[in-house]
């Protein structure tokens, strides 16, 4: 049996994983049997995500013994950031150092490594998953894209004006305005997510809010996956950030608790 790890608190710690790409590792407290949560944001966010979803959940896990790297994508990285510099390609190369380095950290379990992608970071989660099968045991999404992702980033106007002119700016109403370049849409040449997740053997979860616009058949998508066990939970009424800044409809809770209940049976 692997020896258990003691410590007097659950700590956060700001790590430079790269020159240009960061994150917080959190390592429990009490008891900690090597596993380890690897996080990945979604578009043109931050390592703690919308309303901090993330952060909370790697303080949940940190309660229930296990770590966590939450990372900010380069390019990205930055809740106020208007001006997005990353591809696909860039989220896979950060993926790949952040993946390296938790296993680097003293007494992690390189065996019982998981991922949490929300969004794009859940296309990024699912391609990772496939071309690296012996990544992750465990992996959930939430909010996840289906199917090609080509056809689906490059059929909006915003893409289009970017393909042509080199990049373009799209105002999100309650957010902020965005500026895209053409790189970034081509980098999703070829990525069909449901193909991916065919190719990931492990663990999986797919959460979704039923008024997500993230269209799907979450059945047909959940049996491309051919890991044991896979679930999906489809929360009645809840958005694409599952209500993140209303929590009185219990969706974000909801969210957090199934996610953590998915990673202490399945890492």
């Amino acid at each position: 049996m692997r020896d258990l790890l003691m410590s007097t608190k659950s700590e956060e710690r700001m790590v430079s994983i790269s020159a240009d790409l960061h994150g917080a590792w959190v390592q429990p407290g009490g008891a900690w049997d090597g596993r380890a949560v690897l996080f990945l944001h979604g578009f043109a966010d931050d390592m703690d995500s919308v309303g901090k979803l993330s952060r909370r959940l790697s303080e949940v896990l940190a309660e229930q013994g296990i770590a966590s790297l939450r990372i900010n994508f380069r390019g990205e990285g930055d809740y106020d950031r208007t001006d997005i510099d990353s591809t696909l390609d860039t989220r896979k190369a950060d993926t790949e150092q952040a993946w390296a380095f938790v296993t680097r950290q003293p007494g992690v379990a390189a065996g019982r490594i998981g991922a949490v992608g929300w969004s794009l970071g859940a296309t990024t989660a699912i391609v990772a998953g496939a071309e690296h099968p012996e990544w992750f045991r465990t992996m959930v999404v939430w909010a996840s894209p289906t199917g090609d992702q080509w056809a689906a980033m490059a059929s909006s106007e915003t893409a289009q004006r970017a393909l042509r002119e080199g990049q373009a700016s799209q105002e999100w109403p309650h957010w902020k305005t965005i500026t895209t370049k053409r790189a970034f849409y081509e980098s999703f040449r070829g990525v069909d997510v449901d193909a991916s997740l065919a190719r990931y053997p492990g663990a999986f979860l797919s959460v979704r809010g039923s008024l997500d616009h993230f269209t799907a058949n979450e059945s047909d998508f959940l049996n491309r996956a051919p890991g044991l066990p896979r679930e999906s939970v489809i929360l009645g009424g809840a958005s694409h950030i599952f209500n993140v800044f209303e929590p009185e409809t219990g969706h974000p809770a909801r969210l957090l608790g199934l996610t953590s209940d998915w990673l202490q049976r399945t890492l």
